[in-house]
């Protein structure tokens, strides 16, 4: 009785609360757990054949579409296109000039490992940062409980409550480049697939070090990480400023679909980071470092449903 006057409303299971979801919203729930599944039955096979499947997973595009679909449905489309063409093009830009000049993250070259590419930046690249940036802000927004509303009306108010928002998700973004750029660079490529890594640090630096690149010099430059914070941090600053309206859906369990998103990005990188300690020792670390940066805000998030939804 307590709990239900605190909330101000009737509380519903989680069970409850999927029954009462349209189908659409229920298809779109039960994609990120069909992920979860396969994921881990290839991931059971690759550890029983102890070998390490290195190619570039193209299932961020179906990832991508999910949290899409997602935005239309939560935010509606003009929210959506403004968000989804804000995020690519800006974080393109800054990869732009990052491989062609050194500038913004520093020093590094893409190779041809993930396909096709634009202006050097390669497509896969282009359509991973929405979604892990999208995926971030919405559980801040989830985490706040704001429903997209925005309680500032000062311009200048607004613009501190738009840097607050941003950082807030820029963080979690960088959160998973803590595993993503050791992974990406790492000599495991050439040892265990005989290929190229994704891209190579031409300097190195001190970020883990001691682990082997794949080319170029070890460890990832600090610089990386101030350049992926700050591109997230723009694409969301800039997004929620001039564009943030107030969710056309709230409290519903299809809220929960870009932590989900979140959450099997952690699964999946951090058990190939596992595998890849076969090849290379230390690699363990990097997932050490993945759990304790990402898992943080998963198992907050976790609270949160638990409330909610008990």
């Amino acid at each position: 009785m307590e709990n239900n006057q605190l909330s101000g409303r009737k509380r519903v299971s989680i069970v409850g609360a999927w029954k009462e979801s349209p189908r659409s919203h229920q298809v779109m729930m039960g994609v990120m757990p069909a992920f979860f599944v396969l994921t881990a039955i290839a991931f059971l096979v690759t550890w029983a054949i102890h070998d390490i499947p290195l190619m570039p997973t193209y299932g961020i595009t179906l990832i991508l579409a999910l949290v899409i679909w997602h935005s239309v449905t939560v935010k509606g489309k003009r929210q959506t296109i403004a968000f989804f063409v804000i995020c690519p093009l800006l974080c393109w830009f800054c990869e732009f000039i990052g491989h062609n000049y050194g500038w913004f993250f520093g020093g590094y070259h893409y190779t041809d490992t993930l396909g096709q590419r634009i202006g050097g930046v390669p497509v896969l690249v282009v359509i991973t940062w929405p979604v892990m940036i999208y995926a971030a802000f919405m559980i801040v927004d989830w985490l706040v409980g704001m429903k997209g509303a925005k309680r500032v009306r000062s311009w200048w108010g607004n613009v501190i409550w738009s840097g607050l928002i941003a950082a807030a998700s820029a963080t979690l973004v960088c959160a998973w480049d803590l595993m993503m750029d050791p992974f990406a660079t790492s000599a495991v490529w050439r040892l265990a697939a005989d290929r190229d890594p994704p891209w190579y640090w031409i300097d190195g630096g001190p970020y883990l070090r001691e682990l082997p690149a794949g080319l170029g010099n070890d460890g990832v430059p600090i610089g990386n990480f101030v350049g992926w914070w700050l591109a997230a941090f723009a694409a969301v600053f800039i997004f929620y400023l001039f564009f943030q309206k107030r969710d056309l859906i709230s409290g519903k369990l299809v809220n929960t679909v870009p932590l989900l998103v979140y959450a099997y990005v952690y699964f999946s990188m951090v058990i190939v980071v596992l595998e890849m300690n076969w090849f290379v020792d230390g690699m363990n670390q990097v997932a050490l470092i993945g759990t304790f940066t990402m898992m943080p805000v998963i198992l907050l998030c976790a609270v949160k449903l638990v409330w909610d939804y008990t």
